[in-house]
């Protein structure tokens, strides 16, 4: 009985120890900017530096050809505005990449945003940049609205894309899901090649007929670029 109730002493002093590093570490976390050790806690870094709060998560996505193979992406939103973060794990724990802001005020039907990530395989490799992988992101306030288009455009001289002597496009169709009483869409596409930033994409609002509800230029919101991840392969064009 004796041996028991030590046992169980020992136990409650592990658990205390271990109770007391987490909150050690939760505070030297707190008041040094160290350590992060969940990677919403990226998001909110990312988020106050650019002036946005109290946004709720929306969905989040992890790519594991991205960030050396620890991408992780969060759309997040408020009333005013959706967000597309990306966070990554090293050493110091999770960390803050990229983040891009779409203002959705303005009483627009559709709020459409593109981030552009270039794809990286280093200075020592003989094409260092090997592709580009695209995310579309953003709000749909039109209850009539039922599908989404997307129409990436395509250079004229890149016949991968579809190109040629009179240019050409790629379709993609964006799925809408509901969240928190509202209406979004995440999309990621990735390209063998790399694209002109000049580019206009395009996004079209369909209702359940396949009428147009509304068309418009995607606002090109961020741009970065990611170190292919280990063991990850190379895509040619």
């Amino acid at each position: 009985m004796k041996r028991r109730k030590k046992l169980l002493t020992r136990r409650r002093r592990a658990l205390r120890c271990a109770a007391a590093a987490l909150v050690l570490l939760l505070l030297a976390q707190s008041l040094l900017h160290t350590a992060l050790l969940l990677p919403i806690q990226a998001v909110r870094r990312s988020e106050d530096r650019l002036g946005v709060q109290g946004t709720r998560v929306i969905r989040r996505q992890w790519k594991p050809d991205l960030h050396n193979g620890t991408a992780l992406f969060y759309l997040t939103a408020n009333d005013r505005a959706v967000l597309l973060s990306d966070t990554f794990f090293d050493a110091q724990g999770w960390l803050p990449k990229s983040a891009s802001l779409l203002d959705c005020t303005g009483g627009k039907p559709l709020h459409a945003g593109e981030r552009i990530i270039l794809l990286d395989a280093g200075e020592d490799a003989e094409n260092r940049y090997y592709g580009t992988h695209l995310f579309f992101y953003g709000r749909v306030d039109d209850p009539a609205i039922e599908t989404l288009e997307i129409q990436l455009q395509a250079d004229p001289d890149d016949e991968a894309a579809g190109g040629g002597a009179g240019g050409g496009s790629i379709s993609l169709t964006a799925p809408i899901f509901q969240k928190s009483g509202r209406r979004y869409f995440l999309l990621d596409y990735r390209m063998p090649f790399l694209l002109n930033f000049a580019r206009e994409d395009r996004i079209v609002g369909r209702d359940a007929a396949g009428n147009t509800v509304t068309e418009l230029q995607i606002e090109l919101t961020g741009n970065s670029s990611s170190r292919r991840a280990p063991g990850a392969a190379e895509v040619h064009s």
